[in-house]
């Protein structure tokens, strides 16, 4: 199982990423939500956890924009 991580805090994206791995998912780490679009669409992904609480773009507004990609 691929796994698409967004988390700004290196502490919590740090331990949420060894315990995955550890656990035998293969894990990419996105610090910021700028990059999430692109990210699912260039790889398949079958989970994404995503920090609501982002700077710049919000959590809340990747998901509202991944959600209008999906309508159109």
């Amino acid at each position: 199982m691929r796994i698409l991580l967004v988390e700004d805090d290196t502490q919590l994206g740090e331990s949420l990423e060894a315990a995955l791995r550890m656990e035998q998912y293969a894990v990419d780490w996105l610090r910021s939500g700028e990059p999430v679009r692109s990210a699912l669409g260039a790889t398949p992904y079958d989970l994404l956890i995503l920090d609501l609480g982002l700077p710049v773009v919000p959590g809340m507004q990747v998901l509202r924009q991944l959600r209008a990609d999906k309508q159109q």
